[in-house]
């Protein structure tokens, strides 16, 4: 079976997909918290995609983070990143 679309209707169609695919990623995005800078323990192992002991110990290697009370802990992203990648194997 073949549908035929006006220019209009083609146009209409598309601009649909690609606002709904563009909202789509977007969340994804935001459930991933590639758009966060400053993360929390849980993720920035997850971004690092190792355990929260690896974080822990990466954290007396000298990986930067900030904390909030005794429990908090917070990382930014990038500034872990860089930690990360000066480290000499």
């Amino acid at each position: 079976m073949q549908v035929m679309l006006t220019e209009e209707d083609a146009n209409t169609l598309k601009k649909f997909i690609y606002d709904l695919v563009t909202t789509e990623i977007d969340k994804a995005k935001r459930d991933a918290s590639v758009n966060k800078r400053v993360l929390n323990q849980s993720q920035i192992a997850d971004y690092f995609e190792v355990s929260t002991t690896t974080i822990r110990q990466w954290e007396t290697l000298g990986m930067p983070y900030g904390s909030m009370g005794s429990k908090s802990k917070f990382y930014d992203k990038e500034e872990c990143r860089k930690w990360v990648l000066s480290q000499k194997r």
